[in-house]
């Protein structure tokens, strides 16, 4: 039954706790839903919370299908049924357990156009009734047809952000209660755009950080294969905060049992980085197929850099590791020098030519060939890793070098400890890659 002008508002009178003013529902329950709640379960819950059982008996929280499916709510009325999705319900008469059986969350429903459920989200008002329609009761799971006989006041109200209805809270109160008044109507309505506003928010953010993620995987390459003859693991995390950055590595498969090694750096983070390390990434990986001289391939990386709109500067090492011939040939470019842990537990740092860093204008380049040992490590890494507000670089090169000191088992499980001791709150972009021939291997 509609009310419009009827029911006068009461306050609640349930057994249980004290119910508070109804102000006092907003003030202390979908408050917290403002305070950066992104989990729709964890909205739901808070609502629910709110308000059972000291508003009503009974609650429940729809979202529109469409919304959930990516459909932009456009603010206009809807004819036909009303396909919703539950997001979550909760009866004191059923308890948490029962309400969760009788009423799954996730389900969806087809509303007719008929029934109050359908008319709230229609006309975009509260609807205040005694009972469900026939259709609905139907479309009830056994379980959850008792549970509601148990009720006589009912009220929906829609959930609205900005102005625009994206789904519906269902109440139900018991027949010793008051029916829905006026105050309570006003209240429920307030609760609506409340927790409207924080699905939406949610949802927003969900589908921000799925096109983040699938533009992170069109920018990053597959995941290379690695070459034969040699152990390779590597980790690529962006900043904390981000979904998206500008660190990137790379491995290229060359003739001659070479492989090719980039790790690279670009100013900033987020998808403007990450735009600008996609296409120094396919650079990079176009000239390392030419076979070039790390030095040449760097040079030549730098003049591709004055091509790229709104650049700012980067970073990179190139080494070719030669499986054969136990050796690497490095080179760097404004890089942090890499790391060669040896098998007898001892550490060094390779010294580099200097070599400005890219996008800063003509630079020439130089180059190193050091020894590579079978079972020895070599670490390429960006300075996310060892470098923090707390913790210089040279601090963080020292820490890494003891860590690399103490691993020799499986690359894999190098990685995981770097990144577990030295990453800390992501502070910033975090490359590392690992490479090693295998002990035993003769060349």
């Amino acid at each position: 039954m509609e009310d419009p002008d009827g029911i006068a508002g009461r306050r609640i009178s349930l057994p249980g706790p004290a119910s508070p003013p109804a102000d006092d529902l907003i003030a202390e329950g979908p408050g917290l839903l403002m305070g950066g709640r992104l989990d729709l379960a964890e909205i739901t819950g808070l609502t629910l919370e709110a308000v059972v059982p000291r508003f009503a008996g009974g609650a429940g929280v729809f979202v529109l299908e469409r919304v959930l499916k990516g459909g932009e709510p456009a603010g206009e009325t809807y004819g036909g049924e009303v396909v919703m999705r539950r997001l979550g319900t909760t009866f004191a008469r059923a308890g948490q357990r029962g309400s969760r059986e009788a009423f799954p969350p996730g389900q969806v429903i087809a509303f007719a156009s008929s029934s109050p459920y359908a008319r709230c989200i229609n006309t975009g008002g509260p609807v205040a009734f005694r009972e469900p329609d026939g259709q609905t009761l139907e479309r009830l799971r056994p379980d959850g047809r008792e549970v509601v006989s148990g009720y006589s006041s009912f009220l929906v109200v829609p959930l609205t952000a900005r102005d625009t209805i994206v789904g519906m809270l269902a109440f139900a109160r018991d027949p010793g209660a008051p029916e829905f008044g006026r105050r309570d109507i006003a209240t429920a309505v307030r609760l609506g755009a409340q927790a409207g506003t924080a699905i939406v928010n949610a949802l927003t953010l969900m589908r921000h950080r799925s096109i983040a993620d699938a533009l992170q995987r069109g920018l990053l390459a597959a995941e290379p294969p690695v070459p034969s003859g040699l152990e390779i693991a590597g980790r690529c995390l962006p900043a904390a905060g981000h979904v998206i950055g500008g660190d990137w590595y790379d491995i290229i498969p060359l003739d001659g049992h070479r492989t090719g090694l980039v790790v690279g750096d670009v100013m900033g983070h987020g998808p403007e980085a990450a735009a600008v390390m996609a296409q120094l990434r396919a650079a990079a990986h176009a000239l390392a197929d030419l076979d070039l001289e790390p030095a040449d391939l760097l040079q030549r990386l730098n003049r591709v850099t004055a091509t790229l709109q709104r650049f700012t500067l980067a970073t990179c090492a190139y080494a070719v590791v030669d499986a054969d011939g136990h050796s690497c040939t490095l080179a760097g470019a404004g890089h942090l020098p890499p790391i060669l842990a040896l098998p007898d537990g001892t550490t060094r740092v390779p010294e580099l030519p200097a070599g400005q860093s890219l996008g800063l204008g003509p630079a020439i380049y130089g180059q190193a060939r050091i020894k590579l040992p079978p079972g020895a490590v070599l670490a390429l890494y960006t300075d996310g890793l060892v470098e923090s507000r707390t913790r210089s670089f040279d601090q963080g090169i020292l820490a890494m070098r003891s860590i690399l000191a103490r691993e020799h088992g499986h690359l894999e499980a190098t990685c995981d400890a770097l990144i577990t001791s030295l990453a800390g709150r992501c502070e910033d972009d975090i490359t590392v890659i690992l490479a090693r021939i295998p002990a035993g291997r003769s060349g």
